[in-house]
């Protein structure tokens, strides 16, 4: 079973599969025109959140350096910059919001005992966007990423959970370790819920402006040369993928073209 959970996250560390519908945003620099495309994934339509299919990730194959991450199966996906994340949240008028994530190896220590497993950093807008429940406590949300490195506190996975708490809702407000930083519980996440990653199934939800503290000697948060965030987005009612293609191309196009040309 470990080797086969192994072979699954290997050849399937793609960043977001919740969406029946995914948007791509092809997007290059100067003259080049903005280009999207949409791949239906039957694979992933059973990620227990309402509507997967109004859920779209987005990907830029533009020719930035260090924009594309692979994995050892040659499968490769976009990541975005973090003030890119922040721009596109701000600017964009088609999605209910924006979302980011990305995993990271977690030593976990409650009550003296210390396991490892994985861990997801998320922006606030993660938990709203995909529209899912808590079975305890409360999950992320916007007023847990205001700023960088605040908002020491920590969701769990419902699994974990489980496994190690037997489902105990005391723990809540309780602290927990978690790569040597003291985080309180505030939450659980619903059941069958395992995150956005395929292959990973992360035992904790930190809020993504905590990435300094849980991977240490991280600087990327203001570089816009920093490509490490996925995203992704939930349609708002009644936009449909064209118009969302129309809303965002010229968006990204002029932040390209704008913000991130001249730095280079």
């Amino acid at each position: 079973m470990k080797t086969i959970k192994f072979a699954l996250r290997t050849l399937f560390r793609a960043p977001f599969v919740t969406a029946v519908a995914i948007l791509s945003l092809a997007l290059g620099i100067g003259a080049n025109a903005a280009i999207f495309s949409i791949f239906n994934q039957m694979l992933l339509s059973t990620l227990p959140v309402p509507a997967p299919e109004r859920l779209v990730n987005f990907s830029s194959p533009g020719p930035k350096q260090g924009s594309t991450s692979c994995n050892q199966a040659g499968d490769c996906d976009h990541v975005f910059s973090y003030p890119m994340f922040r721009d596109l949240q701000k600017m964009q008028t088609v999605f209910s919001d924006v979302a980011a994530h990305v995993t990271f190896g977690a030593n976990l220590s409650f009550e003296g005992q210390t396991v490892s497993g994985e861990g997801m950093l998320v922006s606030g807008s993660y938990f709203p966007i995909l529209g899912v429940q808590p079975a305890a406590g409360r999950l992320l949300s916007s007023g847990d990423d205001q700023k960088v490195g605040e908002s020491p506190v920590v969701v769990l996975s419902h699994g974990y959970w489980t496994s190690r708490f037997g489902q105990r809702t005391d723990v809540i407000n309780r602290t927990m370790v978690v790569n040597g930083q003291t985080l309180t519980i505030v939450g659980v996440a619903p059941l069958r819920f395992e995150g956005t990653t395929l292959g990973a199934t992360p035992e904790v939800f930190v809020p993504i402006t905590l990435r300094g503290m849980m991977q240490p000697g991280f600087t990327g948060f203001a570089n816009r040369r920093s490509y490490w965030a996925y995203l992704f987005a939930r349609l708002k009612p009644g936009v449909s993928i064209d118009q969302a293609r129309l809303g965002m191309g010229g968006i990204y196009r002029g932040l390209i073209n704008d913000v991130e040309a001249p730095l280079q």
